[in-house]
């Protein structure tokens, strides 16, 4: 069967194994404008009696040309925090990745950029569980071959049941530079994979956040209040940790966590004069959930929540550490269902339009030991898990089709590309949680983040005019370390948010680095995003802290050599016109006043 879709055509094959027996149905959806392209397989027990063991489940692809080379970064945590990376295959014909704890984008990241003769192509791994990923070149045939998979499956299956592989999706490119090829994935990303809100890619917002923990509802109210009086007006407020009951009905805080029972001592609305108020300014209201982990007594939990069943404990995750506790046996569509209606208890009685769903522990240890209630079916409840975690999401989208979502595991440990098709990678690091003003290594992380994901989160903390700009992003917190603080820079708060109103039209465009990903600490950063429909665009110029001088020329890019711009800072630090060739081979030159500084810098085309 076809389908048609806005941008593409999904078409739907199955066939059938009458001696294993089992029905295999392929989900094939072609992206024609991205050369783009995605399959999953679903294999369904459609007989009377168990399968023969699966096993060796994986997509395995050729690639013809010589020269391959896999560029791609490390994913969060584990000391890698988005590090890119090269791999010459003509120089080590074998390359292995794999995930292991359970969250697919911590420590490694199933997106590569496998390039190859005159071309190549884009490769990402959608599974949120342990994958695997093999690439062997064979020089005498110039042929690269590609192997993914979840990382561990060997099972049968029971009349009746279903088994899947991850999603697979790709690019193709031919003569394109690597500054063309990013914005060719960029392209995919923004086009194929985000999610539509109401009809439109998802919203570029400000925003201010509080954890709920030790706080309340007029409290809140009060906060909000501050910024609406002082003309800062934030499109979304997100609400972390800390609003619920524990199992006996008690204030608890992070990482206590399971009931999802709102804790009505502090919030006796149950947040729904928040949510009135969010509605009343024009701003979305995310609530934060961890729907998945039980982190409270056992037994308290079951006496105090009805219609859950104890089979709905996933053996212990982590055990011995400060993050112990039980999963929801997501494998069980009732339990699913279960999650599903206490999520929209709270998003119902709040008023909610943003649900930002957290994972904080690695569940391959509990899916390992529950599949040893089963010998012979290894990998079984990693799938099922899967398969129920994304029919939660999709139930919920389901339900609130215009609902933000946002995918976070510890950071950014759950950002492969099956969450991506239903939420974005807002808090793409717990790095800063600990460690604010590390500047250096936001720099760092944000220059290589925009090549692969076009929508993340970025966070002030304390404010200066250098923070606040290190910080804009698609998604932006721009917030005071408190807005009860009588002494407040509302001035340079109100400054921020035009600059940002100003640029935001321009983070959906191409991406272009011009300045080199390095670690090291005495550098200039510099990106720049231009939408050659418009015309238009802004360069991110920063001097970091330990930068040898305070002069610098960049040389932009993407730009028309034949046509003239105009260009101009917020500072009066740049003003001048040239054509495109000029900007591009000579470049700007550009000092600033004190060290760190960072400058943004408008360029238009002169019409």
């Amino acid at each position: 069967t076809y389908e048609n879709l806005d941008r593409g055509v999904k078409s739907t094959l199955i066939l059938r194994h009458p001696e294993i027996p089992a029905a295999f149905r392929l989900e094939a959806t072609v992206y024609p404008q991205e050369s783009a392209y995605e399959y999953v397989v679903y294999i369904t027990n459609d007989g009377q009696e168990n399968t023969a063991i699966f096993s060796d489940l994986a997509f395995e692809i050729e690639f013809v040309g010589d020269k391959p080379l896999i560029s791609g970064i490390k994913g969060d945590a584990g000391g890698q925090n988005y590090t890119p990376y090269e791999h010459d295959l003509s120089k080590r014909a074998r390359y292995s990745d794999r995930s292991t704890s359970g969250r697919p984008s911590h420590g490694t990241f199933p997106y590569y950029n496998l390039s190859y003769g005159n071309g190549g192509t884009f490769i990402a791994i959608g599974w949120p569980g342990n994958w695997a990923a093999r690439f062997d070149y064979s020089k005498s045939k110039k042929v690269t071959t590609v192997k993914a998979s979840q990382n561990i499956l060997r099972t049968y299956l029971e009349p009746n049941e279903t088994i899947r592989t991850p999603l697979l999706g790709l690019v193709d490119y031919k003569g394109l530079t690597p500054d063309q090829q990013t914005n060719a994935w960029r392209h995919y990303f923004i086009n194929d994979v985000l999610r539509e809100l109401d009809g439109e890619t998802y919203p570029v917002y400000t925003g201010v956040s509080q954890g709920c923990t030790g706080n309340y509802t007029s409290r809140l109210l009060q906060i909000l209040k501050c910024y609406k009086d002082a003309g800062v007006s934030p499109e979304l407020l997100w609400l972390d940790a800390g609003w619920y009951f524990g199992a006996n009905g008690e204030s608890v805080s992070w990482p206590q966590t399971g009931s999802m029972d709102m804790d009505t001592n502090r919030f006796p609305d149950r947040m729904a004069d928040i949510g009135k108020f969010c509605k009343d300014n024009d701003m979305r209201m995310m609530i934060w959930f961890e729907p998945e982990s039980i982190r409270l007594d056992k037994k308290a939990f079951l006496a105090g929540q009805e219609g859950f069943k104890e089979e709905w404990f996933l053996p212990k995750a982590m055990e011995g550490s400060w993050l112990e506790g039980y999963i929801m046996n997501l494998t069980d569509p009732e339990c699913v269902e279960w999650v599903f209606q206490k999520i929209c208890k709270v998003i119902d009685d709040a008023g909610a339009t943003g649900f930002r769903s957290d994972f904080n522990c690695d569940p391959a240890g509990s899916w390992a030991s529950n599949d040893l209630k089963n010998p012979g079916r290894k990998g079984m409840t990693e799938n099922l898990y899967v398969q129920g975690y994304l029919s939660l999401w999709d139930k919920i989208i389901e339900r609130y089709p215009g609902i933000y979502m946002d995918s976070c595991a510890s950071g950014g440990g759950r950002n492969d590309l099956e969450s991506m098709k239903r939420g974005v990678p807002l808090h793409y690091t717990d790095w800063f949680d600990g460690n604010h003003e590390d500047y250096n290594m936001k720099g760092r992380m944000t220059q290589a983040l925009f090549a692969w994901f076009p929508y993340f989160k970025n966070e002030s903390y304390q404010i200066s005019l250098y923070k606040l700009r290190m910080n804009y992003a698609p998604f932006c917190l721009l917030k005071l370390p408190s807005a009860l603080n009588k002494d407040n820079d509302w001035a340079l708060m109100r400054q921020a948010y035009a600059e940002y109103d100003t640029i935001r039209d321009y983070f959906y465009g191409d991406f272009y680095p011009l300045t080199e990903w390095t670690s090291n600490s005495n550098r200039w950063d510099a990106r720049m995003f231009f939408v050659p429909e418009e015309g238009e665009g802004y360069a991110f110029i920063a001097c970091q802290q330990n930068a040898s001088s305070k002069t610098n020329t960049i040389k932009l890019k993407g730009l028309d050599p034949d046509k003239q711009y105009t260009l101009k800072d917020f500072d009066g630090l740049v003003d001048l016109t040239a054509d495109g060739k000029t900007l591009m081979e000579q470049g700007i030159t550009v000092t600033v006043p004190e060290q760190p500084y960072a400058v943004i810098v408008l360029i238009k085309e002169v019409k």
